[in-house]
């Protein structure tokens, strides 16, 4: 029998760093965020590849998207259970090519994979609490407030490039707007400027998957056991996501109407082929 999934997949303080390094923010006051909350003594983990410039002019900063991380590129091991999502872009001799240029990846400000977040223990509580529901909303804008401390810790006062995709997309584009001062060039990926109608059904769908888990609990489940987080919620959340990561003509060409098993009949659970795509 398989073991229990974890009830989260965050990383937490006593977990093995890996390649991260930790920026602080707030430390001295706290940090206002767009929607009127705070935070304070914000952790921001990052990883580097590369040898930064005596100038810091080779300085790239790589944003990640939803589901992703400080770790862009090298192996699996302590600390990262899988390899680099960009392993194939970043290197030497790739495309963001780490014998020529300074890389630097953040994990985003309520990312909790090392960057504080609904997983991460109140600063100052006696038993440790995680944030969990009480996490204050954080937007794009936050996110790349709180990389700006990043540069500083590393003496980057402006980015040779700054490249992400989706999400990741549209830090870059804030970057561009919030901060072109510290910006040579913008590469922003399958991104936006703003979400569209459609996007935010459905990820108000998907919300809503996650709230009816009961595992969910309110949000309040980052201490549960094994097995007792809302896996199931988020299944279906990522399966509706799924739906918007291509468009009609894209699902035709791949998927048609194949079915996995052709049957003699129509059958109720007759499986298609982009169901098993919305599976993965």
């Amino acid at each position: 029998m398989p073991a229990a999934l974890p009830a989260t997949g965050a990383w937490r303080p006593g977990d093995p760093v890996g390649r991260r390094r930790f920026a602080t923010v707030g430390a001295d006051r706290p940090f206002v965020l767009e929607g009127g909350g705070q935070l304070r003594s914000i952790s921001l983990a990052y990883e580097t590849w590369g040898e930064l410039a005596p100038d810091a002019g080779n300085a790239v900063l790589v944003c990640h998207a939803l589901t992703g991380d400080s770790h862009a590129a090298g192996g699996a091991g302590a600390g990262h259970p899988s390899r680099g999502w960009w392993e194939g872009l970043i290197g030497p001799g790739r495309a963001i090519d780490t014998d020529r240029w300074f890389v630097v990846c953040a994990n985003v400000l309520g990312g909790c994979q090392g960057s504080t977040g609904p997983a991460s223990p109140v600063p100052g509580d006696p038993g440790a609490r995680s944030y969990g529901s009480s996490f204050p909303v954080v937007s794009v804008r936050d996110m790349v407030r709180t990389q700006v401390a990043v540069a500083r810790d590393l003496g980057v006062d402006r980015w040779l490039c700054v490249v992400g995709g989706s999400m990741g997309g549209m830090q870059v584009l804030e970057w561009g707007v919030m901060f072109p001062e510290r910006v040579r060039s913008l590469v922003p990926i399958a991104t936006s400027g703003a979400a569209s109608a459609q996007q935010i059904a459905f990820g108000s769908a998907g919300r809503k998957a996650i709230q009816l888990d009961p595992r969910w609990r309110g949000g309040d489940y980052y201490d549960a056991g094994p097995g007792e987080g809302p896996t199931e919620g988020l299944a279906l959340a990522r399966s509706i996501a799924q739906i918007t990561y291509r468009s009609d003509d894209v699902f035709t060409d791949r998927f048609g109407r194949e079915v996995v098993e052709p049957l003699d009949g129509f059958s109720l659970w007759q499986r298609f082929q982009v169901e098993r795509y919305l599976e993965y």
